[in-house]
């Protein structure tokens, strides 16, 4: 997921006026500051989710996801009305043993050129299926410019791409290997040109067969981090049966070469969502965890140094309530004045049931927890959620109604409606 950093923010501040200069050597300035709240429903009644968000410099934002089980771009405006929106046809729908699957986008980041680059994912992850994910390329309407499918010797799964300041792209996810235990390694990361070409793919992991990154970032040396999950075997249950489960934070150079990682977790499962780099340097992780199969999922936030130590973490209290219910940081941002970090994912039962968008705010040196709130409606997968802090310094972030249909939503600063 794509962050702004407090750099970026301050210059866009100074950069924000109203009118047209005078002065014909001054460009023009575009004020995208509207005090807005709103709620609206967006992508239609066909099947759309909505996973990854940014902002753009020019008073709109650009929301990636599903729609009719294809990768979905749509952009609006500040007070949340449609501009365009695009299903990408080209893309086909997977077929395989069970039914019709989804090619769904799951990131995206804004191109210095104007335009856009996405990757997707497929939602059935079986050989039967034989569909791998792409990176598509647009322009600043949507239009696509050019299309890579991911390795196809078998499927490979994006789950986060950026824009390099070399101006080229670096992918990473999961792909699907030949058994439970094995030695390819399941977790990828990618490096294709700036016309799409592959430059370089390196895989990671362990032993088992469901190690994934979720988010990257690029460093200030030009290498890498990526988190997500590493698996290993304990108690019970071994690879062969979906084994537990490590935050995973690797550290890489430009290349792609390993030069750090570092697993976080009990005997159970935890898996780390999104990273951001906050003011000194280090990195906020997003993340759930369940430390024992008698306690319910978590959200979780860590502040983590270069290498993968901890700093400091946010742990959530267990529900008194029982079991059956959970939450999980999903997304995560740091505000403009770098003093916050903002949070959205999701509060559920489990099994996964009843999944309802939440977000919470943290304090950006302690982790303590400010404020949180949950907005309704209800989603049938807990998949990305994107959120951005948005030009009059409030959130805006994907949502659902109660019939499940995707809306997006608009807060002030504190995530009131």
């Amino acid at each position: 997921m794509k962050k702004l950093y407090p750099l970026l923010s301050v210059l866009f501040l100074i950069y924000w006026g109203c009118e047209e200069s005078e002065d014909p050597d001054t460009p023009n300035i575009i004020e995208c500051s509207l005090d807005t709240l709103f709620s609206r429903e967006v992508g239609g009644a066909s099947n759309t989710d909505g996973y990854d968000i940014v902002r753009l410099d020019d008073c709109g934002y650009v929301g990636v996801g599903k729609r009719s089980s294809r990768p979905w771009i749509m952009k609006i405006d500040e007070t949340g009305n449609e501009i365009w929106s695009k299903i990408f046809e080209e893309v086909p729908i997977p077929q395989g043993d069970f039914g019709s699957g989804h090619q769904y986008a799951t990131a995206l980041d804004a191109t210095t050129d104007g335009g856009f680059v996405l990757c997707t994912s497929v939602s059935t992850n079986h050989p039967s299926y034989n569909s791998t994910g792409f990176i598509i390329k647009t322009d600043s309407s949507g239009t696509t410019e050019w299309i890579t499918e991911l390795p196809s010797n078998r499927a490979h799964h994006g789950k986060d791409i950026i824009q390099t300041v070399e101006g080229d792209y670096v992918v990473v996810g999961t792909w699907f290997v030949s058994s439970a235990e094995t030695s390819e390694k399941s977790a990828f990361m990618a490096r294709y040109t700036e016309s799409g070409s592959l430059s370089w793919i390196e895989h990671y992991g362990g032993a088992c067969d469901e190690d994934m990154f979720n988010a990257v970032i690029q460093k200030d040396d030009g290498g890498f981090i990526a988190v997500g999950q590493f698996e290993h075997e304990g108690g019970v249950y071994n690879c062969d049966f979906y084994g537990y489960t490590d935050l995973w934070f690797v550290s890489t150079d430009s290349e792609g070469y390993l030069l750090y990682e570092s697993m976080v977790g009990g005997p159970a499962w935890e898996e780390a969502t999104d990273i951001v780099m906050l003011m000194d340097g280090s990195f906020a992780v997003s993340a759930k965890k369940r430390h024992t199969i008698n306690h319910p999922i978590n959200a979780w936030l860590l502040n983590m140094d270069m290498t993968g130590n901890i700093l400091w973490e946010w742990d959530e209290p267990d529900y008194s309530g029982g079991l059956r219910l959970g939450d999980d940081l999903q997304d995560i941002i740091l505000s403009g004045d770098s003093q916050t970090i903002v949070a959205m994912g999701f509060t559920y039962d489990l099994p996964i049931d009843n999944i309802v968008p939440n977000v919470w705010a943290f304090d950006a040196a302690s982790g303590q927890q400010l404020w949180t709130n949950s907005y309704g409606g209800e989603t049938e997968g807990t998949g990305r959620a994107g959120i951005v802090e948005a030009f009059d310094h409030g959130l805006l972030f994907f949502g659902y109604t109660n019939g499940k249909r995707l809306k997006i939503i608009k807060t002030d600063s504190e995530g009131n409606m």
